[in-house]
């Protein structure tokens, strides 16, 4: 059974978790803050977290990138309220598992830490694949219209230096064009310099892009080439430039007009000779109208705009994909299990809001878990439940108990009214979740709060609040 960590600021929902993977056996730890679930992982690295996307003073995407840098393999499925499925999908491009929309059923949360679980075991098998771009293939599937004129669009550039802006969803494959951009110029025999703006941390970000000189800040024990430098010659891509610093905006933006860098600490220009890609899944109108990003750095870096279809709207190169993708983890896995019709079924009916992405760390996670043959259930829960979903909410189980089964097991129908609010369920499977363990533990507080994971004087203010009272004598 395994230790499962759950960061989410409402406490209800933490206490859900425990009441229904305790009964399974599991662990569960639960933070309410970023900074108390950066410590449990450090302290008492768990099996596996559920992160919420909204957390007090932090972005959940944030906590995933110091969860990661802590623990690298450790598996991290994202959680949130809100229909943020760009924030959801951005996680999964950092690294986590899976993204769940709250409420979640019983069943999807069993589920998931089911499949999450064993796919993480079967990864551990195998070594790490190299690192290859986003979509995994350095030539684009382009049978849809819409993405022949995308590759019309790269043939028409590719031989020029102008600077390309390419827009779209995350997941649609950006980087994959700006790699095939690069092969088709004639700085094809030079490097390709990726940078990834929101995978750096602030900090860092200047550094990265500019280098430092020796001195320059503590630590910096020696000089070194930042990425303008390392891509001399060749093409740099600034992934998600719309979330680059004013500062470094600035810096970027002197660049292009002078062709020129200097490093961090340094006061000598140094020329340099790159060809510039930049990427966002971000309204840039909308951001310089904001004075999130700088106008004239925009009109600088949209010399060229290349706009890349969502993978919904590119029906035609689904299947294509599918191939390419299953032929790809057939060979990393030795293996060659075939692609079931109701499994294809699902692949073909799900929306893929997280575009090729998705459908590529799909596929990985069901070539691992199948054998002969890729069922439905080998398909991430996201997607399972998507396609067909599940009738309860949160802390509400499947089917309705009878009168009968209510009475024996001492508990409340929770769906006897399907059009109650969320936090009414919630409130009811709070109340139930709390006034059971006291009775578990004979209605000693002290003891019942250390089993809830919380503090006396929180377990006090919930007693008051959901009017829970000690039984009688001789009661239940």
């Amino acid at each position: 059974m395994a230790n499962i960590l759950v960061i989410d600021d409402e406490e209800a929902i933490g206490m859900i978790f425990s009441r229904i993977l305790v009964e399974d056996g599991h662990t569960v730890v639960n933070v309410a803050r970023a900074d108390a679930g950066i410590r449990a992982v450090q302290t008492h690295p768990p099996d596996l977290v559920f992160l919420d996307l909204r957390l007090p003073g932090v972005n959940g995407l944030e906590v995933l990138r110091q969860i990661h840098r802590l623990q690298p393999d450790l598996p991290v499925v994202m959680m949130t309220a809100y229909q943020t499925i760009g924030s959801a999908v951005e996680s999964m491009k950092l690294g986590a598992n899976d993204y769940l929309v709250k409420p979640l059923s019983n069943d999807q949360i069993k589920a998931t830490v089911d499949q999450v679980l064993k796919t993480s075991s079967l990864a551990r098998r195998y070594p790490h694949p190299p690192r290859q771009p986003a979509g995994e293939m350095i030539v684009p599937v382009a049978e849809s219209g819409e993405m022949r004129e995308v590759m019309r669009l790269v043939e028409r550039v590719a031989g020029t230096d102008l600077t390309v802006l390419l827009l779209g969803e995350s997941g649609t494959g950006k980087e994959v064009i700006a790699r095939s951009i690069h092969a088709k110029s004639h700085r094809r025999g030079k490097p390709f310099v990726a940078v990834d703006c929101t995978a750096l941390p602030e900090s860092l970000l200047e550094s990265e892009l500019f280098g430092y000189e020796k001195g320059a800040f503590t630590g910096a024990d020696a000089s070194k080439s930042g990425k303008f430098e390392t891509a001399r010659g060749g093409t740099l891509f600034l992934d998600e430039i719309g979330n680059l610093t004013a500062a470094a905006q600035m810096k970027l933006l002197r660049v292009i007009q002078e062709l020129a860098i200097e490093r961090l600490g340094g006061t000598k220009p140094i020329p340099i000779d790159v060809r510039l890609i930049a990427a966002t899944n971000l309204d840039l109108d909308k951001a310089v109208h904001e004075g999130r990003f700088r106008e004239d750095l925009y009109h600088r870096i949209k010399v060229f705009q290349i706009q890349l279809p969502p993978l919904r709207k590119r029906r035609a190169d689904l299947e294509l994909l599918i191939q390419e993708f299953l032929a790809q983890f057939n060979r990393e896995f030795a293996k060659e299990p075939t692609l079931s019709a109701a499994a294809r079924g699902f692949l073909t009916s799900y929306k893929w809001p997280g575009n090729i992405r998705e459908l590529h760390n799909a596929l990985r996670s069901a070539v691992l878990l199948a054998d002969a043959e890729i069922l439905p259930n080998h398909l991430p829960i996201s997607i399972q439940f998507a396609v067909h979903p599940a009738e309860s909410r949160l802390g509400v189980e499947q089917t309705r108990p009878t009168a009968s089964a209510q009475a024996t097991e001492g508990g409340p129908d929770l769906t006897s009214d399907a059009t109650q609010p969320l936090k009414d369920i919630v409130k009811r499977v709070e109340r139930e979740y709390i006034l059971s363990t006291l009775r578990r533990l004979g209605w000693n507080r002290t003891t019942a709060a250390k089993a809830l994971n919380i503090d006396y004087k929180t377990l006090y203010n919930k007693m008051k609040e959901l009017n829970i009272t000690e039984d009688p004598p001789g009661g239940t």
